[in-house]
């Protein structure tokens, strides 16, 4: 893996280390051999040529440096997931042991792990970027509605809000919050006209309005219905 280029924007920061995956191999350890002296040479050149072939001699492995080159027997992979991504336990014990009948290292399986968390991290952000469009796209539209945008846009907004806080339950509003639906210009359009429904002023007609009882929202909807109560 070439070195990673100095950061032009941001010189003065040190790169981050790359995945565990990414870190480059060292050269086995068993292609390595010892000097064997030169017939040819003299005593004092094999020892010089010894000591420059020496400083090639591979360092020795830390243990997890040997974990990582390591094919579990068990099939039981150890992988490190990157802040804030949790490992699928069931999807890497499924896994496991067809990774290790691969003869597939731990270096290897996090190599792959890396590649995919990567990908995942991509599509995971570019839904979220395109639902946030969606949702924005949702509200520009309903300002520009002819019955409940323009300059009738605080009202509808208004009354909207009436009709969630009187009928509503807190898990309703909950639900508009999380799931977005609530910037629906249809939506929009349904909770503004319940709410242009809600009055509690004493109603200038008779039967349950005249007789100075609060405007049943339900009734309104639905007048066929006889009122509860």
């Amino acid at each position: 893996m070439p070195p990673t280029p100095e950061s032009v924007l941001f010189p003065a920061e040190k790169p981050t280390d790359p995945p565990a995956g990414d870190k480059p191999v060292d050269p086995p350890a068993a292609d390595w051999k010892e000097y064997e002296n030169d017939p040819a040479k003299s005593e004092a050149e094999n020892t010089a040529a010894k000591a420059e072939h020496d400083k090639t001699k591979p360092a020795e492995k830390t243990d997890a440096e040997k974990a990582l080159d390591a094919i579990p027997e068990d099939g039981k992979y150890v992988l490190t997931m990157p802040e804030g991504v949790t490992v699928d336990q069931e999807l890497l014990d499924a896994l496991g042991p067809k990774f290790a009948a691969k003869q597939m290292t731990v270096r290897e399986a996090q190599e792959l792990t890396d590649e995919y968390v990567k990908i995942e991290t991509a599509r995971t952000a570019k839904r979220v970027e395109d639902w946030g469009k969606t949702l924005s796209g949702w509200v520009d539209t309903a300002k520009k509605d002819s019955e409940i945008g323009g300059d009738k846009w605080d009202g509808t907004v208004q009354a909207g809000q009436r009709a969630v806080n009187a009928l509503g339950s807190p898990g309703l509003k909950e639900y508009l919050n999380a799931s977005g639906g609530g910037n629906h210009p249809e939506l929009i359009r349904f909770m503004a006209k319940v709410g242009a429904m809600i009055s509690e002023d004493k109603p200038a007609t008779g039967g349950a309005e005249g007789q100075g009882k609060p405007v049943d929202a339900a009734h309104k909807l639905f007048p066929n219905d006889a009122p509860k109560g």
